[in-house]
Parts: structure tokens; C-alpha cells; sequence
């Protein structure tokens, strides 16, 4: 079965909500099958193979149907050597429902309606990749341990010995975060700010371009510098990377030293952009018409102070 698809659970698929997220679903990448919120079909899906490895049940008023539904799911989401990932939708009452009928550990991330279908498709993607939203690495440096000198990286990359090796590297320059997954590295993101992100390109399951444009269409990630990382420097690889717009890319196979200095060298650039900008903009206002004329030279009031109202003129302290 294509680990694209997704089975929906819905009482009925053709109302204008239900419509709308099957629309933002498959424009997500994913293939929608539609299903009652019958045992008895859903195991009729699993005898023919046909049946996907991620379940989005959409509560609804069926609660008649949760003493079988869900015992259901239970078994097939806790089958041995099979990945299956349940998700719910619903409002706070019928997810606290739901959660009577099948174990809460078992529900890899429960929606409140109204749902962010963009939202929805990004924790998709990356829960249903293998990741936890929990994990947080022994060597993470805490934010009262950063120093306030030093530019903050995020590294990103699932070799471990790769990643430790870089961090050792960077160690010296930078305040360094370092994870292994790009699903910890939003998980990260979350609770730390950083200043630039250098992305493991040809991460497996999600890889680095998929970790990328999320990031990019997340608006608290979006402005954070990326530069990717990548082993191989093929003509076609280079043109994939450049494509995907980052902010540069580095070849894994330079010296450490040369890694460094190129981080190094990015950040003196960027503050030497910064500083030509702040210029540019007080350059900008001192050409302001009338920027330079002092106070005395402005026009003065044509109205005799004799014409002015007693009322509206300053009265003494």
C-alpha cells in the first residue's frame, strides 16, 4: 500500500469541511480514501491489502459506532513489524471521548477542529516519518549557557558521528544547537532561536529539501538563513540544491577548517550588508527635502499674534 495514502474516517465525505481538507490533503501529496466509520469495512480493506498506513478519523456524531470503531484501530495501529499512524479530529469534547475508547499513546497527534489543513499536512509528514516530537539531544546547550558574543547555529543532520564531528568543529566559534532529524529540528525551533541552519541535504525518509520547504512556509522559520550541506557535487545534485533557493551550499568533504572559516565568512558578509543598508537609509533621509534646513529658516506663521485667540494661546505656569 502507498505509504501516501491516507484512510479517512468520516460519516460523510461530501460535506463542504470534509471536501475542503481532502482538497488540501491531496494537494499535499497524499492520496484520500474516504470510509464509514465501520469495523467491518475497514478490515475488509486490510484482508484485500488495500489498506493505508495512516488514519485520520473525523469525529462526528457517531459515537454509537466508537465501542467497535475503535477497538479496531487499536489492533491495527499496534500490529507488530506494521507502521500505522492515528490521528484524530475533533473538537475538545470528542477528542476526550474518543480517548475512553483507545489509549491515548496509541493517537500520534489529535486536531481540535477548527484545523489548519497546512498545519495538519506538515505534522503528517513529519510524525508519520518516524520522528518524536519529544526528543531533545544530551548535548542541547542551554539558552543561559549561550554566549551572547557568539553567532547561534542549528545543526541538522542524521549521520550522528558526522553531526557530533561538526559540532565539535563549530564548538569554538558558535553557540551550536544539534539534532538529528528534521522533524527535531522544528520541534527545536519552537523553544530556541538561531541564526543560521546548516541542513543535511540527502537526509533518508525526510530529506533535506522536504525539511527545507517547511521551514520556508512556516512564518516564525521563514527568515532563518539556511545553508545545505551536501556530500556529493555532481553537476545534478548542485543544480537540485540551487534550485530549491537556499542561502548557499557547502560540500561536506571540505577541510573542518574551511567549514569554519565559510560560516564565518557568511556571517561577516551578512553584517557587512547589514551595515551598508543602515547607510543607504540614512543617506536616504538626509536627501529628505528640507532634511538640512535648520529650525529658524522654516517658513513662520503669516497670522499676526494680535489675530490669535486669547483662548489659544499658552497660558502662564
Amino acid at each position: 500500500m502507498d505509504k501516501r495514502q491516507i484512510l479517512l474516517i468520516t460519516k460523510d465525505a461530501h460535506s463542504f469541511l470534509l471536501k475542503a481538507l481532502i482538497k488540501s490533503l491531496n494537494g499535499g501529496g497524499f492520496d484520500v480514501v474516504p470510509i464509514n466509520p465501520n469495523a467491518e469495512e475497514i478490515m475488509y480493506l486490510k484482508r484485500n491489502d488495500n489498506l493505508p498506513p495512516i488514519f485520520i478519523v473525523y469525529l462526528e456524531d457517531y459515537e454509537d459506532k466508537y465501542d467497535t470503531l475503535f477497538p479496531c484501530l487499536e489492533k491495527l495501529v499496534s500490529e507488530p513489524n506494521i507502521t500505522r499512524h492515528l490521528y484524530l479530529v475533533g473538537n475538545s469534547i470528542e477528542i476526550s471521548a474518543a480517548y475512553k475508547f483507545i489509549p491515548k499513546n496509541l493517537v500520534a497527534y489529535a486536531f481540535e477542529r477548527p484545523v489548519n489543513s497546512m498545519e495538519m499536512i506538515k505534522q503528517i509528514q513529519l510524525l508519520s516519518a518516524g520522528y518524536s516530537y519529544e526528543y531533545t539531544p544530551e548535548n542541547l546547550v542551554k539558552s543561559e549557557h549561550l554566549d551572547p558574543k557568539k553567532h547561534t547555529l542549528l545543526l541538522v543532520d542524521d549521520d550522528s558521528t558526522y553531526l557530533k564531528a561538526m559540532e565539535r568543529w563549530f564548538t569554538k566559534e558558535f553557540n551550536v544547537f544539534a539534532v538529528n532529524s528534521g522533524m527535531n529540528a522544528v520541534s527545536l525551533l519552537k523553544r530556541r532561536t538561531v541564526e543560521l541552519i546548516l541542513l543535511d541535504y540527502e537526509m533518508p525518509v525526510l530529506s533535506g529539501l522536504e525539511v527545507f520547504q517547511i521551514m520556508r512556509s512556516e512564518p516564525s522559520t521563514a527568515h532563518i538563513p539556511i545553508i545545505f550541506l551536501t556530500s556529493k557535487d555532481d553537476k545534478k545534485t548542485v543544480m537540485e540544491v540551487l534550485q530549491a533557493g537556499p542561502d548557499a551550499y557547502l560540500l561536506k568533504t571540505k577541510p573542518p577548517a574551511i567549514l569554519v572559516q565559510n560560516i564565518k565568512d557568511f556571517f561577516a558578509e551578512k553584517e557587512k550588508k547589514n551595515a551598508k543598508n543602515a547607510d543607504e537609509n540614512a543617506e536616504y533621509k538626509s536627501d529628505l527635502p528640507g532634511a538640512d534646513i535648520p529650525s529658524s529658516d522654516l517658513p513662520q506663521s503669516d497670522i499676526p499674534a494680535s489675530d490669535i485667540p486669547q483662548s489659544d494661546l499658552p497660558k502662564d505656569e
